[in-house]
């Protein structure tokens, strides 16, 4: 049987693209700073949930709403959400989660589950600035988990921000279905009962940038959800930079689980692990600031010649928005750039 993933060591501005054919169909968006929120746990707060810090929850998380001092960055005001592994468990839905979009992004058919509606938009963004709260000296063992959710600790991404010697690293995780690749039909064979969860298949994780923990940084991920297996675009920006592409997590759902892959309206916050945590780490961690996120219908931008084919270019659009007329023109673009 495929291993799960318990990661224990292991985010919106809105840009309208104008062109003479379409317009990128705005949906829904939140920002979020912190300043009008009352210190102690964000649960309950604008509709922020942190169960475990309430003291409902599998442990007493260290995550909650602080008064910002003197080291904190003159961006993240008087208030900042703080979160440090003092503590740390197995558990999801009890961690803290950001307010919900009012309309969910994902694919067709995915599953939006109690707290989540059903998808009505393919796009979704969010983005979150992070600073230490100890920027002149490293945190041993301190990793914060940033995931685009639901709201109940189903994954659909995964963005790590781990205290290094050398720095804050950031670290991405995708799923990966690699060739030979599985049917979309779980389960499909008797002998492969598993499509797309073999051992050619697995999470795959990436160390794309390590921060000055002395400055505050920004980050924030994109993620375009298309019909269909193996194709779904998650693309993550520091500080406004582009650091990489990959994929979702639609098809360890898929094919792993043989359950329909998941919507997306929030972000989850969490401090994982299977040990009590590291209470060093207790008062400090990191601050989160400036929030946002936002869902539209905007159109993935394609990335190879073959999400073209087979009427797949009605799903993809250029950079400023313009659709395609026909397969041959998605594969120049994706060739060209024209």
């Amino acid at each position: 049987m495929k291993r799960k993933l318990y990661v224990g060591i292991t985010v919106g501005f809105m840009t309208i693209c104008l062109a003479i054919v379409t317009i990128a169909a705005f949906a829904d968006s939140l920002s979020i700073n912190f300043e009008a929120y009352a210190t102690g746990t964000v649960n309950g707060q604008d509709g922020w949930s942190s169960l475990g810090a309430a003291g409902s929850g599998c442990g007493q998380y260290d995550h909650y709403i602080v008064g910002n001092g003197a080291l904190a960055p003159a961006s993240f005001g008087t208030k900042s959400l703080r979160i440090s592994n003092a503590v740390t468990t197995g558990c999801f839905g009890d961690q803290t989660f950001s307010k919900s979009l009012n309309q969910a992004a994902g694919e067709a058919g995915a599953q939006g589950g109690a707290l989540s509606s059903a998808p009505t938009q393919k796009h979704f963004e969010t983005q979150v600035s992070i600073a230490s709260t100890v920027p002149g000296a490293e945190q041993p063992n301190m990793y914060v988990t940033l995931s685009p959710d639901r709201g109940d600790g189903a994954r659909m991404s995964y963005l790590r921000f781990e205290d290094q010697a050398d720095g804050i690293h950031a670290i991405f995780i995708d799923y990966r279905d690699n060739a030979p690749f599985g049917s979309a039909i779980f389960p499909s064979t008797i002998a492969n009962p598993n499509p797309g969860c073999d051992i050619e298949d697995d999470f795959v994780t990436t160390d794309i940038a390590t921060l000055d923990r002395s400055v505050p940084h920004t980050a924030k991920i994109v993620m375009d959800f298309v019909p269909g297996p193996r194709n779904d675009v998650v693309k993550v920006y520091i500080d406004g930079v582009f650091k990489t592409v990959g994929t979702s997590w639609e098809d360890y759902f898929r094919f792993c689980e043989g359950n329909p892959t998941r919507t997306v309206d929030s972000v989850l916050f969490r401090t994982g692990g299977n040990g009590p945590g590291f209470p060093n780490n207790a008062g400090n961690g990191y601050l989160f600031d400036n929030f946002s996120s936002m869902s539209s219908n905007q159109n993935a931008i394609p990335l190879t010649a073959d999400v073209c084919k087979q009427n797949g270019y009605g799903n993809y659009a250029r950079a400023d928005g313009s659709i395609f007329k026909n397969q041959g023109d998605c594969i120049q673009y994706v060739n060209t750039g024209k």
